[in-house]
This record gives structure tokens, C-alpha cells and sequence, in this order.
């Protein structure tokens, strides 16, 4: 079966500015949100969270369950199938799709379960979602432990005893990824140390066990002291931790070589998610 792509939001945010009148400096202002960030959203580069999507659409005039729809099931997962019916419907439509990107309205009496179709089009109407909806949500969801500040997750699983929560996503946000090798920390301000502004205190971001070490990735490492997130470089069997805002010396860590890295880095970052 086909995978359902959700509608292009950034598009139909740069569809309905550009019908209102608007520059991306004068929607900024509106929405309370920077214009690069604004660009950024626009080109697809970055998912806002609720309460910006929120503000997008109020200063776009148009529906703001859809924004923030469109900002959970992009950025959090699929996990309240409630608020999330009406993205579903859409997605499943092409001609509804059509709609959204163009920057047009949406029919007023869009149902949660099924939906005719705009009169202009030339389908059949929508199927009800009810009763495959919350099997479909479950199966859609990873429980991804999130560890204690520091603790190791272990070769294969964490200790029990680590685990502090558990953090819902969206599977497709992590598709390429072995739901088991998955594991998560919540960015503290010790944490922040090497992170160069990477992440905010509050921040979740997930790991995977394994993957490509280098400078753009945030890596958890292993040392005396406990797991460390940082960015990093290996040189001259020496893993380096590169050195946060203000700071001008590096950490190191002895690896005996390239082949005895997976010792000593215990992840790779896949996802960052904001608070």
C-alpha cells in the first residue's frame, strides 16, 4: 500500500501570503516569529510548533486546527487521533491536497469520518476513517525510552532503571531507522556543555546505536563520567568533544582506532525535537 504523504502546509503558507498581500518580513511581524524563520518554513526547511503554526494561520486568516495539526503530525507524531481526523481526510485525497498547497479554502463542513469532495472535482467520496482509526494511530507510534541524564543505554537495551519516560513519534519521522536500536535524552543544562546551541534545555533528541561520527552530528559518548552529548572529531585515536559557547578546550577520549569507535560512541543523533 502506498504510503499517504501529508498536505504541503509550507506551501500553502507561502500560497495564502502571497494571496493576502503579504511580504515574509510583514508575516513575521504578524505571526511574532523571525523572517528567516519565516523562509524557512515556507521553503519546508523547519516544522514550527503549535503555538507558531497557531499564529501563522491567525495572521494568514485561515484554519488554525489544520496549522497545528500540521505541526504535531510533523513534529510530535500521530499520537491524538482526534485533533488529527481532519489531516487524515485530506491526505487522502489528491483533490483536497490540491486545495491546501494552492492556498484555497477548505469546505466548512469538512466531516471527521468522511468527506465530499470539493464540486470542482472528479472523485469519489472519501472513505470513513472510524473504524481502522485508532489501530492505525497505535501502529504508527514508537514508545522511545528516553534515559536519565548521563545514563549508558547499554549494547542492545537499556537498563530498566535509566529509563525515565517514554517519547511518542511518528514512525515515518523515523523510518529508516530499527525502532529497537532507538533510544532518547532530554537536553539538560548540564548537557548544553557541548552542544554549541545545537539544543535547549527541554529538547528531546533520539539516538541511534551506530551510524556515521563526524562534526554535524550530535554523538552520545561514553566516558569516565557518564554518556556526554557533543558534536565531535576523531583524530589520532583520540575522539575529540568539541568545545561549547565560550569554551576554547576540546575533551578527549582515548579510542584505540577507528574500528573501536562503536565502544565508545554509544549513539548518533537521528531527530531533534523541540520543546
Amino acid at each position: 500500500m502506498a504510503r499517504q504523504r501529508l498536505p504541503s502546509l509550507n506551501a500553502r503558507i507561502r500560497s495564502r501570503r502571497t494571496q493576502l498581500g503579504l511580504t515574509g518580513a510583514e508575516l513575521s511581524q504578524r505571526a511574532d516569529i523571525s523572517p528567516s524563520y519565516v523562509s524557512l518554513i515556507e521553503r519546508g526547511t523547519k516544522v514550527p510548533d503549535e503555538d507558531v503554526a497557531a499564529r501563522l494561520a491567525k495572521a494568514l486568516r485561515d484554519d488554525e486546527d489544520l496549522y497545528r495539526a500540521w505541526a504535531r503530525a510533523s513534529r510530535l507524531g500521530l499520537h491524538r487521533i482526534n485533533m488529527l481526523n481532519r489531516i487524515e481526510a485530506i491526505s487522502r485525497s489528491p483533490a483536497y491536497l490540491s486545495l491546501v498547497e494552492r492556498g484555497e479554502a477548505l469546505p466548512d463542513d469538512l466531516p471527521m469520518e468522511t468527506a465530499p469532495l470539493p464540486a470542482a472535482a472528479d472523485e469519489a467520496p472519501l472513505p470513513s476513517l472510524a473504524p481502522s482509526a485508532a489501530a492505525r494511530e497505535e501502529s504508527e507510534i514508537l514508545r522511545i525510552p528516553v534515559l536519565a541524564d548521563g545514563a549508558d543505554p547499554g549494547r542492545t537495551l537499556p537498563s530498566p532503571l535509566s529509563i525515565r519516560d517514554r517519547l511518542l513519534v511518528d514512525r515515518r519521522l523515523v523510518a529508516d531507522h530499527s525502532p529497537e536500536r532507538l533510544f532518547a535524552y532530554e537536553v539538560t543544562l548540564p548537557a548544553m556543555r557541548h552542544l554549541r546551541g545545537l539544543a535547549a534545555p527541554g529538547d528531546r533528541i533520539v539516538f541511534q546505536r551506530g551510524g556515521r561520527v563526524g562534526p554535524d552530528r550530535i554523538c552520545a559518548v561514553r566516558t569516565p563520567g557518564g554518556i556526554v552529548l557533543s558534536r565531535v572529531l576523531f583524530k589520532d585515536r583520540s575522539l575529540l568533544l568539541l568545545p561549547g559557547e565560550g569554551e576554547r578546550d576540546f575533551a578527549s577520549v582515548d579510542v584505540e582506532g577507528v574500528k573501536a569507535l562503536p565502544g565508545v560512541v554509544a549513539g548518533t543523533h537521528v531527530l531533534l525535537i523541540r520543546r
